[in-house]
């Protein structure tokens, strides 16, 4: 009898025993959840504007080579990294309301955070470039902070995924805007238009090319140019030419693509 007895305490012991680490486990990875998201989606956006202004700092040459054979990857990647979060958030926390409520507070508190020192900055706001620098910013921080928060909420409540999934398309479709942002200001770079300088007809080819992004900037600057001031007739019959095929052979895209 006393055998039996020992042997069901010893049971009741190791029972015990394994629900009190598994209690422990939970509150351990209850705890280094929100440390672990917070790292990861402050980076994030740190690393945002760095990236950004540090593709600046190269030389023309490879900034075209990176647009031509990375630049796809590129967004890409920053398309896919609010899915990759979310896969890591599911795997991580206990607990997915959690996850989606713990996402959702330091993503959406971050990005005001920073895209309130965006606009306290005087070195982006004392001109109009700054200004397009920082609602550039603000979109791709938004498409960010949206898609991180969002995507949560409708991997993790299947019933809420309609009205998730609406706001998470306007976020995408801000964030969208944000990298046409980036890549107009990038095409000042690679293409700048001097405005004491003639040019001559291959120039006109390539000056046609970034009309659209350069138009776009030149709201906000007077010293980016969509057409050379000084130039040859060559010059602004390619000019012509070069933007008319770019602008109907996009159109022509966007066309094929509602067809599909």
């Amino acid at each position: 009898m006393s055998l039996i007895f020992k042997g069901y305490t010893t049971h009741n012991k190791n029972d015990n025993n394994k629900l009190l680490n598994q209690i422990n486990m939970k509150v351990i990875r209850y705890i280094i959840f929100i440390p672990i998201i917070f790292v990861i989606v402050a980076l994030v956006y740190t690393l945002l504007p760095m990236s950004l202004f540090a593709l600046m700092g190269l030389s023309k040459f490879w900034i075209i080579v990176l647009l031509i054979f990375f630049g796809g990857l590129a967004v890409g990647i920053f398309a896919l990294l609010p899915g990759g979060i979310t896969w890591l958030s599911a795997k991580i926390s206990p607990n997915k309301e959690f996850a989606f409520y713990s996402i959702l507070t330091i993503s959406v508190l971050l990005g005001i955070s920073q895209i309130y020192s965006y606009w306290t900055n005087p070195d982006l706001t004392e001109n109009g470039f700054g200004i397009f620098l920082g609602i550039m910013l603000t979109c791709l921080t938004i498409g960010f902070a949206s898609s991180l928060s969002l995507a949560a909420g409708i991997e993790m409540f299947e019933e809420k995924e309609e009205s998730l999934g609406i706001l998470l398309s306007i976020g995408s479709i801000i964030f969208y805007i944000g990298i046409f942002f980036a890549f107009c200001l990038l095409s000042t770079k690679i293409c700048y238009i001097n405005p004491d300088k003639t040019y001559t007809w291959y120039s006109g080819i390539w000056h046609g090319i970034f009309v659209i992004p350069h138009w776009v900037v030149s709201w906000f600057s007077d010293d980016i140019y969509c057409k050379a001031p000084y130039s040859t007739i060559g010059y602004s019959i390619w000019w012509w030419i070069s933007f008319i095929f770019i602008g109907l052979g996009m159109l022509g895209g966007g066309n094929r693509r509602r067809e599909y």
